[in-house]
């Protein structure tokens, strides 16, 4: 299975998640413990200090799957699934806390929006940082091939926007209450 197709498997799967976003969500239980543990601190009610705790777990989940992801190449270990599970296990692990912060949150609908903002502009920071370093991208030594860390970095950038868009999906938009 070649890169192409674990990069189309993992854009699918992004977004089969967010079109089941509500089952996503459903799984999730109000009286779970972290749930509770999140409504029950003061900071989590304020938008800039969630969204603060939001953001700096975007950057450890991303810090951990890049460094297991360097562990694993640097080792020589030439599993692709070992790889494809430490990308998915990190996917995952993201989606149910986004899930988490969503189902927690109690304040308005405004708040929540600050609180995904500036969360998910983790992500806008990394896209950024990939795309600059894609533009000036230049070889180190006469007849350098950059290509495959162009590739790298154009890699990096489109999964900071898919992140980003759905950071900002799960942990932006309250779960629908159906009225019967």
């Amino acid at each position: 299975m070649g890169i192409t197709s674990v990069f189309l498997l993992g854009i699918i799967g992004v977004i089969f998640s967010l079109i089941f976003k509500s089952k996503i969500l459903s799984m999730i239980k109000r009286e779970g413990t972290l749930v509770r543990f999140l409504q029950n601190r003061s900071w989590f009610k304020n938008p800039y200090s969630s969204g603060i705790v939001l953001f700096l777990w975007n950057t450890l989940i991303t810090s951990v799957v890049a460094l297991l992801f360097l562990i694993l190449v640097l080792s020589g270990i030439d599993i692709a699934f070992l790889n494809i599970a430490v990308l998915g296990g990190g996917t995952i692990v993201s989606i149910v806390a986004w899930s988490t912060f969503n189902i927690a949150w109690s304040g308005s609908r405004k708040s929540r929006i600050k609180m995904a903002s500036i969360g998910s502009s983790f992500y806008v920071l990394l896209g950024v940082y990939a795309l600059y370093q894609f533009l000036t991208l230049k070889p180190s030594y006469q007849g350098e091939d950059v290509f495959m860390a162009a590739l790298g970095l154009i890699a990096v950038l489109i999964i900071a926007i898919v992140a980003l868009l759905t950071c900002f999906v799960f942990t932006g938009f309250q779960k629908r209450q159906h009225l019967h």
